[in-house]
């Protein structure tokens, strides 16, 4: 027996009934709507959707296909359409439920959205308990219990209403549950070599790796660290127009070895390297970790670049840099070092810079 994931599509009705008016959309003949605003998105169980481009928001009726078409070329076969809900982002919580030996595990929190991780200290953990839960909570629970959920994710929740879910089922119970079946199990599988290379790291690792490819031929690429950080540095860089050059997306994070952080900067650096753009940059960056070792890190990246610095210098593809956290100081003296003897240099940053800075130097030497 095994967790697997079913479309966020099927989680919903499950959740919702017959209220609920999600649209799936898996072929050409999918009924698609003929006006009002929509969310597209891809559902094969993608993690962190919005900050990956596979979400797009208030969409006209006209450019639900569009939307779906972009998402397509990237390598998917499964979307979602859903009416656009308006709503505040103060009104967004988060919920979840695991089951676990003690019982089915409840974390809350007021404060929803893309960076939920980001804000432990606002959230609480508990065990179900039926004489405490609010309507909501206990429909969940029985949803949950009944259809051998054994993880459900809802972020945001806004009143009563799963903007965002995701769902994991013991697979055994394909063979007879009643609501869903194994046409709704789903794989969110890579669209390119690279990103299942990063998946079999993660899958090994107890650190973080995510890695998207946004645009093959991109100009700039990102090793970013700390996803919070990391969404800040992209959204940079697309308000500066750029965001059509962004070769990828990604982060690693929480703690990774510098073995590890060498086979995810590999992978990096190779997809710039086959970049058919004439001129190209690669930023490393990220916030101000709490425990991710910066020398180590960057010890692992640097061993990364050194087997590809000398094709890097012929093609003059510069190196920025803006990152902080333990052993700081040491960890940019040594990079700064390299980049400098390889003549790879573009800059570096640490704490005491603004988190954008690397990603605006790269996009004006790539402008220049």
């Amino acid at each position: 027996m095994s967790r697997v994931k079913i479309t966020e599509y099927r989680a919903k009705k499950l959740l919702l009934g017959s209220a609920y008016r999600g649209i799936p959309v898996t072929g050409p003949d999918a009924v698609l709507p003929k006006k009002g605003r929509y969310v597209v998105k891809v559902d094969q169980g993608v993690k962190q959707r919005l900050k990956k481009g596979l979400l797009f928001l208030d969409q006209s009726a006209a450019e639900v296909p569009k939307a779906i078409a972009r998402l397509k070329r990237k390598g998917f076969s499964r979307f979602l359409v859903e009416p656009m809900a308006g709503h505040k982002a103060a009104d967004e919580r988060y919920l979840s439920l695991e089951r676990v030996r003690e019982g089915i595990r409840v974390i809350r929190c007021d404060e929803g959205g893309v960076d939920i991780e980001e804000r432990p200290e606002k959230t609480t953990v508990s065990f179900y308990d039926v004489r405490k839960a609010d309507r909501f909570l206990a429909h969940a629970v029985d949803v949950f219990e009944k259809h051998y959920f054994s993880f459900l994710e809802i972020n945001p929740l806004v009143g009563d209403t799963p903007l965002d879910a995701a769902v994991l089922v013991d697979s055994a119970a394909a063979f007879f549950a009643d609501g869903w079946s194994e046409e709704d199990i789903v794989s969110a599988s890579a669209s390119h070599p690279a990103e299942a290379r990063v998946a079999d790291l993660q899958n090994t690792s107890p650190a973080s790796f995510k890695l998207t490819v946004l645009n093959p031929d991109g100009s700039l690429f990102f090793l970013l660290s700390g996803g919070g950080g990391s969404i800040v540095i992209a959204d940079e860089a697309a308000l500066k127009g750029f965001g059509a050059q962004i070769g990828n997306y990604g982060e690693y994070s929480g703690g990774p070895s510098r073995e590890e952080t060498y086979l995810y900067a590999r992978e990096v650096i190779g997809l710039m390297l086959a970049s058919k753009a004439r001129r190209k940059a690669l930023v490393i960056a990220g916030g101000v970790a709490n425990f991710t070792d910066v020398k180590q890190t960057f010890l692992g990246i640097i061993d990364a670049l050194g087997e590809s610095a000398e094709d890097m210098r012929k093609r003059g593809i510069k190196v920025f840099v803006r990152r902080g956290g333990p052993n700081e100081k040491e960890g940019l003296r040594l990079m700064s070092a390299f980049l400098k003897k390889h003549h790879c240099y573009g800059a570096v940053y640490g704490s005491d810079v603004a988190i954008t800075a690397a990603a605006d130097d790269a996009i004006k030497s790539l402008r220049a």
